[in-house]
Order: C-alpha cells, then sequence, then structure tokens
C-alpha cells in the first residue's frame, strides 16, 4: 500500500485548491514543509538547471530522477508528486518510470505529450502524435497501485489549439488520470473554457511567466481548479540569491553586506534534524 500516495489524495480531499509548490533536493524539499505546503512537486526542469546544470531540454532521465528523489522522500512528510517528462520512452519505459517512482515512495507522476529531446534542436515545443501518448497512460495506470496519482499534462495548447488540448485531458481521464492541465493557457477566458469543459479534475500551472499567474487566486478557485503548481520558483529564487550573495562576496570581500539576507546556520541544521536525532540518541550514553 502506497501510503505516500494515500496521503497526496487525502489532502487533495481535504483541500478544495491545494497548492504545490517545486522542489529539486532535499532543501527545497524541507522548506516546502516547513512552510505548511502539504505537497509538493519534484520539478524536472528546476532538477535539471541546479543539478545536472543543463537547460530543461530532456537531459533529465530515471535514473538520476530516482537516485534524487529516493533521498528527498525519505528527507520529508509530505508527499511528492514527481515530473516524470514523456515517460522517458515509449509505454514499456513510461510504465518502468511509474513503477520505479512508487517503488521508492513517491505519491504520483505527472506525465506528459511533449517529444523530449525535440527532433531538432529548438526552443519552440514538439506535441507527440495521440497514437503514441494514449499506450502509455493505459500502460502507466497498469504498472501502478490504485492510490498512485496520474497527473497529465498536454502542450497542445501551445502547439495546436485549445479544443484540441481539451480533448487530450478528458481521453487522459478515460484511460486512468486522476488529474490533468492544459499548459500554455493565454487568458482567463482559456482557462475558463478548460474549466467549463474538462471532465477530469483541474490543475493550473501558476508559472509567473504565464498568463494565468495573473489571474486573481479567488477567480482561479471559482473555476474549480483543484491544483496550483508553482514549478521552477524556487530555483529561479535561489539563482537570484545565489547572484546577490556573490556579487556581494565578490565587490566586497565580505558576506556581512548580505547576512541579514541568510537564514540561520543554526535554524537549518535543526532543520536537518541536528536536535531531534541528538535527543534521539544521546541518552544512550547516558545510561
Amino acid at each position: 500500500m502506497n501510503q505516500n500516495a494515500q496521503k497526496l489524495r487525502q489532502a487533495l480531499q481535504q483541500q478544495s485548491y491545494l497548492m504545490m509548490p517545486g522542489i529539486y533536493d532535499c532543501l527545497s524539499a524541507k522548506m516546502a514543509e516547513n512552510a505548511g505546503f502539504q505537497a509538493a512537486f519534484f520539478s524536472g526542469g528546476a532538477f535539471s538547471m541546479a543539478t545536472l546544470g543543463k537547460p530543461d531540454i530532456g537531459f533529465f532521465n530515471l535514473t538520476e530522477a530516482v537516485h534524487t528523489l529516493r533521498r528527498i522522500v525519505d528527507s520529508v512528510n509530505i508527499p511528492i508528486l514527481s515530473d516524470g517528462d514523456n515517460g522517458f520512452g515509449n509505454a514499456i519505459h513510461a510504465a518502468d518510470t511509474a513503477r520505479a517512482f512508487e517503488t521508492i515512495g513517491v505519491a504520483g507522476i505527472q506525465v506528459d505529450d511533449q517529444v523530449l529531446p525535440q527532433s531538432i534542436p529548438c526552443t519552440s515545443k514538439e506535441c507527440n502524435e495521440w497514437r503514441y501518448v494514449e499506450p502509455k497512460l493505459i500502460a502507466i495506470r497498469k504498472a501502478v497501485s490504485p492510490e498512485f496519482v496520474i497527473l497529465f499534462r498536454t502542450i497542445a495548447n501551445i502547439t495546436d489549439d485549445l479544443d484540441k488540448a481539451i480533448w487530450r485531458i478528458n481521453r487522459a481521464a478515460e484511460l486512468g488520470a486522476d488529474y490533468a492541465y492544459v499548459d500554455g493557457l493565454k487568458s482567463y477566458e482559456e482557462a475558463q473554457q478548460v474549466a467549463a469543459q474538462a471532465k477530469i479534475p483541474l490543475l493550473i500551472n501558476m508559472n509567473e511567466k504565464g498568463a494565468c499567474a495573473k489571474i486573481p487566486l479567488e477567480q482561479i478557485k471559482a473555476l474549480n481548479y483543484r491544483i496550483g503548481l508553482y514549478p521552477v520558483a524556487s530555483v529561479t529564487a535561489a539563482a537570484q540569491a545565489y547572484c546577490d550573495l556573490f556579487r556581494t562576496i565578490h565587490e566586497t570581500g565580505s558576506t556581512l553586506g548580505y547576512v541579514d539576507s541568510m537564514y540561520s546556520i543554526k535554524q537549518l541544521m535543526n532543520d536537518m534534524g541536528l536536535q531531534d536525532l541528538t535527543d534521539t540518541y544521546l541518552p544512550l550514553y547516558q545510561e
């Protein structure tokens, strides 16, 4: 029985709108938990940039994901929904990816219809033909427990049109997906149309570069979106903090001009469990 998947489903049942920040390592996951979030999203894009030093264009793979996810899952008590890109291949690989995620305690997977790596080097997105996507969704649902959450993401609104995207998320629901989202929504009106025509509970991408982030939260909730995703804000905020800190050191030769913006090292150590570990194991030496 997947207890973390059950936790995620329980959180989704208890909250009409569950906010889910993007994380990419144990530190970001711990900070999300400490901030009070009931679940977090392992972002492949954030992971690629922070850990691999590569852009989000398909360098992220299953082996690297599992290696990092195992540590993250062990370090926090909140459930983790993980980016699985397009399943890292065909239906065989997609099923294996979902199974591997569940085995290490991940609560669910996001799988999408994006072609990764792209057929040619480019900065635009490429959407896969549906005949290659559908078998992956079927295979994933069969490979995991009923509790394991499947989130389907379509980029068809970016590459084609909104009607095609809505058709895809509704078909995904018929194939066993639990939640879905249309990426690249360009306006409140598009978000409204998706909400009106969707036959599956919806996530909305609140990435600050997109149109949806500018929609008042109460309007999003009124449309009955169930999950708000903030996928890369953590890594872009961290990048800015690094820039500010290193600029201060480079210009002044000291960290003192930045110290008020730093997190307490004592608190950070305790967030990582130092005090709890000490309280648990020190008495063994005092008997």
